[in-house]
């Protein structure tokens, strides 16, 4: 349901409202499910950005390490 709902109201643009009156949804149901959808989307994205690079920790001790 999130992730349809997701698709109506981010890649085809209809507004929350009516993506939820199609979905058979609450308003108020379908704005919660957005922004916890929208939450996972976010940290799926900085996880895949950060991906393959050192960690903080690493490069913090690499450079102890040369000192």
């Amino acid at each position: 349901m999130a992730r349809a709902l997701f698709n109506r109201v981010e890649v085809m643009k209809q507004p929350p409202t009516l993506a939820a009156r199609a979905l058979g949804i609450a308003s108020r149901d379908a704005t919660y499910l957005l922004s916890g959808l929208r939450e996972d989307v976010a940290i799926d994205f900085v996880r895949v950005m950060l991906a393959g690079r050192p960690s903080i920790d690493t490069t913090n001790q690499e450079e102890a390490d040369d000192e």
